[in-house]
């Protein structure tokens, strides 16, 4: 039997500062913002190099000519695709076809926007989609931060409110409707806001107590540089 193949697929952005991370500002300046999207981009690329049998692609927004993501994917040994539509749901649609087009059997998409997503989870959702047509990592904002499909494009995309807390209620309703074989991964949280990146460093600081090392480390170095304020 010939093995599986599969692509995880990290949507990114160039971290322009002003055009990423825009709802940390004012709290943050756009140059902190850019320089901790950037953080979060290496420290994903970091942590998916472990895994086995799975090639990963950059999701590029904007195009996958610009010179940072041709440096990055030199560097990080990468594939590089186009992000296109009008929307996220297209172009996740997109990405998804173009993975198959590809003659990839099974296409897992991330954001960039998780730095201490646990890379077990990843690899959860290749195991779970030699089972299940669809997998969906729920988040806590009431999104999702993964999508995995093996076999035809989902139809789960469309009608959906982009960018809300309603996202995920949707997509499970259009599942619903669709009558898919889906599986769910355990909660995770997305890095979104001031409160986020607050909590964020909360929880890096615990990580690495526990496990006695820097935690995304280029995300930990960048927030010792940043004045949070808060509680």
């Amino acid at each position: 039997m010939p093995a599986i193949k599969k692509a995880l697929i990290i949507f990114a952005k160039v971290p322009k500062p002003g055009q990423v991370k825009t709802r940390l500002q004012p709290d943050l300046p756009p140059d902190a913002s850019a320089r901790l999207y950037l953080a979060f981009i290496l420290d994903i690329l970091n942590a998916t190099a472990s895994l086995k049998g799975v090639t990963r692609m950059l999701g590029c927004d904007s195009s996958r000519r610009d010179p940072f993501f041709m440096g990055l994917a030199e560097r990080h040994g990468l594939d590089l695709i186009d992000q296109t539509g009008k929307d996220l749901g297209v172009r996740m649609q997109s990405a998804i076809a173009e993975a198959y087009r590809l003659g990839f059997d099974q296409a897992v998409i991330i954001g960039t926007d998780i730095p201490t997503l646990p890379v077990g989870y990843i690899q959860e959702a290749f195991k779970l989609l030699k089972r299940y047509s669809l997998v969906l990592g729920p988040g806590t904002d009431g999104g999702y931060y993964l999508v995995g499909c093996s076999g035809s494009v989902p139809p789960i995309f469309d009608g959906v409110a982009w960018g809300t807390e309603r996202v995920l209620t949707q997509t499970l309703q259009r599942i619903a409707e669709s009558n898919l074989n889906a599986a769910l991964l355990p909660f995770w949280y997305d890095v979104d806001t001031i409160q986020d990146v607050r909590w964020l460093s909360e929880h890096l600081s615990y990580l690495e107590r526990r496990a006695g090392k820097p935690v995304a480390s280029e995300t930990a170095r960048v927030l010792k540089t940043l004045k949070l304020g808060g509680p």
